[in-house]
């Protein structure tokens, strides 16, 4: 779980007042590591804010244009077809929960059901 931005920030001030990273951390309860990290982030961007993650890549996001022409072509495909579809078609094996929850992420609208 990510340190809270109250804390970020003591580490921080602790450290501009001359206290050392590790002191700083060993004080607040938090590992050194992270108190350097915390600092060395202060430093360069001049925020502690958490990173954002990085959004993952579907496997399926490179065929979203074929999908979207399936369902052009047949409204009434299920995710069942969409993933036989995508099997038949591209060589890719795709579980239907895998294919709901990228329908659902992309908004594409289904009229099938599983």
């Amino acid at each position: 779980m990510a340190l809270s931005k109250k804390v970020r920030l003591n580490i921080v001030d602790l450290v501009s007042s001359g206290v050392s990273r590790r002191e700083a951390a060993r004080r607040l309860n938090v590992s050194a590591s992270s108190a350097i990290r915390i600092v060395k982030q202060a430093k360069a961007f001049g925020h502690v804010e958490v990173k954002k993650p990085k959004m993952r890549r579907s496997k399926i996001d490179p065929y979203k244009t074929d999908i979207c022409e399936w369902l052009t072509k047949w409204p009434i495909l299920s995710y069942k077809d969409l993933c036989l579809l995508l099997e038949l078609e591209r060589g890719l094996h795709v579980p239907y929960s895998t294919m709901h929850d990228w329908m659902l992420k992309n908004q594409l609208p289904i009229k099938g059901a599983l």
